[in-house]
């Protein structure tokens, strides 16, 4: 929670899915003014660990997990080797994906590859942050996903809280109105409300005008933490200035 009405000891975490050059993807983390970078684990986290350390700069990862045993807990060991190597924290983005079994968690029957996985990477990070992302409007969405498995083990809750994607505007395309959705519908879904932290983006796809209403909505939830996804290089200048002054 945000103490003292100041937002000037904000974390800020700029997510990616991939980048060509990690110095350079640093040089862009440091325009938006981020604490910290969330990098999907197709990337070389580890050479990232070092670059962004010594930055001065946290490092997380994250991953959207098989829905199938022997890739999720894969998956879950490679998260356990990045852990041993300095990793900041792990986010796990589990999905809804119709006729594809290979990563649809929206299904019955998951919850024990669910808890497998999660308390494998937390036996790992001993105490840093575990996230699990996921749609905002959780069991609305995905009926059938394992959410409480995930929830139990989670020391944050990142609904992708987007009102504009690939597809256009999200519901009514009102940051804020997103926002206090997104609290609202994983709260149903049985999170913990002082834990859930909205994340905003795509940022190719967003206005300033509308990070600083995500940043407002923030404050007035009394939430510090700001996500940003995900870095690209047609972000326009004002949405970058926007989220490094947010």
């Amino acid at each position: 929670m945000l103490t003292g009405g100041s937002v000037m000891s904000r974390k800020k975490v700029l997510w990616v899915v991939h980048y060509d050059d990690v110095h350079g993807f640093l040089e862009s983390a440091q325009q938006y003014g981020a604490t910290g970078v969330a990098i999907h684990t197709d990337n070389n986290v580890r050479k990232a660990i070092g670059v962004f350390h010594a930055a001065g700069m946290a490092v997380y990862g994250w991953g959207r997990p098989s829905a199938l045993r022997d890739p999720a807990m894969q998956q879950a060991q490679q998260a356990v080797t990045l852990f041993a190597h300095g990793l900041d924290g792990y986010y796990v983005g589990p999905e809804g994906a119709p006729g594809q079994t290979t990563c649809d968690w929206d299904r019955p029957g998951l919850a024990d590859l669910a808890s497998r996985f999660c308390e494998t990477v937390c036996g790992a990070a001993n105490g840093r942050p575990f996230g699990v992302t996921s749609h905002y409007r959780a069991m609305a969405r995905h009926p059938h996903l394992p959410w409480a498995a995930f929830f139990e083990h989670a020391t944050v809750l990142l609904p992708q809280a987007w009102w504009r994607g690939g597809r256009g505007k999200v519901d009514h395309g009102d940051p804020a109105d997103n926002y206090a959705t997104s609290i609202k519908l994983w709260e149903a879904a049985g999170a913990e409300h002082d834990l859930i932290v909205p994340v905003a983006g795509p940022l190719d796809k967003v206005t300033a005008a509308e990070i600083n209403a995500y940043a407002a909505k923030a404050t007035s939830e009394g939430v510090e933490d700001l996500h940003f996804y995900a870095d690209q290089p047609s972000v326009k200048a004002a949405v970058r200035a926007a989220v490094r002054r947010a």
